[in-house]
């Protein structure tokens, strides 16, 4: 790989982590009041802010900063399948030439797979940042140091997350003693990303939530096929048959 293809996935990293930290800023700025973004920290954690008027829980320090990592809590075979554009593009590309070329619109979506959705979904994805956190604190003079964590799959609205997850997302983080001061959900796919705070370190919840309501949950993540313009589908038709590419390692019950 060559130097500039390595600076341009960096600088792509980059611009998606702030899209992903610009969907927390009104959670942020309601934690913190107002703030000041640093712009050289990009990694290790991935981004800080510098407080204007820090909260009096910090006391008489005058200046006040938070490390912040950011990360998604999709499984790794998940992502795996969902973002590999290269494995199977030749039919992809026959598909498309197929649809624009000949008008023929198949019930066929480029990529279709069940993503189960148990109540460690979010921990499961948090959990191996926290042997990071000792690094992050003894390189830099963080006050705090919070998780802003996303997923293409489940989203706030979502029963799931509204009813069950977040609640166990607390819970577990607190029995393992998650380091982190602050874990932030936001859904960027979501039509109204509203963040959420799931987890403060100095807050633990000790008692155990309710019993988890969907065990066997999954949520259906599709991948949908070309379509033309001018034309009314029927997408749960349109999207029913069998994926075009499935994935190539089989997804856990």
């Amino acid at each position: 790989m060559t130097l500039s293809a390595k600076q341009t996935i960096q600088e792509a990293k980059e611009a998606f982590e702030n899209q992903i930290f610009e969907l927390a800023a009104p959670l942020l700025e309601k934690l913190y009041n107002t703030y000041t973004k640093i712009p050289d920290q990009t990694d290790s954690p991935d981004a800080a802010i510098l407080l204007s008027k820090p909260p009096k829980r910090f006391g008489v320090k005058a200046s006040v900063k938070i490390g912040i990592e950011i990360t998604s809590v999709d499984p790794h075979w998940y992502l795996a399948y969902a973002n590999d554009n290269k494995y199977g593009v030749s039919l992809v590309s026959e598909l498309t030439s197929r649809t624009f070329d000949q008008g023929i619109v198949d019930d066929n979506p480029i990529k279709k797979v069940d993503v189960p959705i148990p109540q460690n979904f979010i921990f499961d994805g948090v959990i191996g940042k926290a042997k990071r956190y000792e690094s992050y604190r003894s390189q830099s003079k963080f006050d705090e140091i919070i998780l802003i964590c996303f997923s293409d799959v489940i989203w706030v609205r979502n029963e799931i997350f509204k009813y069950g997850l977040s609640a166990w997302t607390d819970y577990l983080l607190s029995q393992a003693g998650f380091p982190f001061d602050k874990v932030i959900f936001v859904s960027p796919r979501d039509y109204d990303p509203a963040p959420v705070q799931i987890y403060d370190k100095k807050t633990n919840k000790n008692k155990r939530p309710p019993p988890y309501q969907y065990p066997n949950a999954t949520i259906t993540c599709i991948q949908g096929q070309p379509l033309l313009t001018g034309i009314d589908y029927k997408l749960d038709e349109k999207f029913s048959g069998s994926p075009l590419i499935s994935p190539r390692t089989t997804p856990p019950k």
